[in-house]
């Protein structure tokens, strides 16, 4: 049962430091769930050059900008937060693609 309380709710600094315990970890929860489906994109990529898709990363920040600014977030730090991500995930799927890929 999740006992986090809202932040208006929190009654202290124990409060908050729970609320942001959970909040990290249901990112890095996320994180490995995005990772299943970069991982698994690999087998619809035909070679290693069609894996780094810049034409797709450069839409995919332009629209964690607009989610950021509509939820009030700074793009100043949300896109290069996505992009270190973006590209953390590529390698990682250029290194499953080489391994399953092995001749």
């Amino acid at each position: 049962m999740n006992t986090t309380k809202k932040p208006n709710d929190c009654e202290s600094l124990q409060d908050i430091r729970q609320g942001i315990d959970h909040i990290d970890q249901q990112i890095i929860e996320l994180l490995a769930q995005r990772m299943d489906y970069v991982l698994n994109a690999a087998k619809f990529k035909p070679d290693l050059a069609s894996i780094p898709a810049p034409d797709r990363v450069e839409k995919m920040l332009v629209q964690r900008k607009q989610w950021a600014e509509k939820v009030s977030l700074d793009p100043k730090f949300i896109v290069p937060l996505y992009n270190q991500i973006i590209q953390w995930f590529i390698q990682q799927q250029t290194e499953f693609w080489q391994t399953k890929n092995k001749s």
